[in-house]
């Protein structure tokens, strides 16, 4: 009787386990990937006017697709295996080049924008300023919900990678 209760409660508790591991392992990872992108882009060419915005875009994109991979498929084969899932993916980048474009314009005005405002919102130094933490958080969540509408439309395209039968 006690076998009994015991092999239950471990079928249980793997089966939760497996539905708390159901998304691919790239989405809590997308920060550190995208902080990497950012530093591969932006410190090579930091003496050049436009290594900023071009680093800001990337990276926002990069963090943008590794949270829509990880909120929407629940291993890489989804992804990779899946032919149409990619040309539909391909679809909705190109749909997305409005909102690319909004993001490599607001870095850059983000990053000319320090010298018309105020001294305690644009400290100098080692410490990240105000209005940078503003930008970060800002592009951070624009990306997020980006990545959640993309998912959406992903899962509500191709039921079977939510609930494979």
């Amino acid at each position: 009787m006690f076998e009994d209760l015991a092999n239950q409660t471990e079928e249980t508790q793997s089966a939760s386990d497996a539905e708390q591991r159901s998304h691919w392992w790239i989405g809590p990872w997308a920060h550190v990937i995208s902080g990497v992108t950012f530093c591969l882009i932006y410190f090579p060419f930091d003496r050049y006017t436009w290594s900023w915005q071009v680093a800001a875009t990337i990276t926002y994109l990069v963090l943008m697709l590794c949270c829509t991979c990880g909120i929407a498929f629940k291993d890489s084969d989804d992804f990779f295996g899946n032919l149409p899932v990619m040309k539909f993916m391909s679809k909705l980048l190109v749909r997305q080049a409005v909102i690319l474009a909004l993001v490599s314009g607001t870095a850059y005005l983000w990053r000319y924008s320090r010298t018309l405002l105020p001294g305690w919102l644009t400290q100098e130094g080692r410490r990240m300023s105000l209005w940078d933490y503003f930008g970060i958080i800002l592009f951070y969540v624009i990306a997020v919900r980006e990545a959640r509408w993309m998912a959406a439309k992903i899962n509500r395209r191709f039921p079977e990678l939510v609930n494979p039968e």
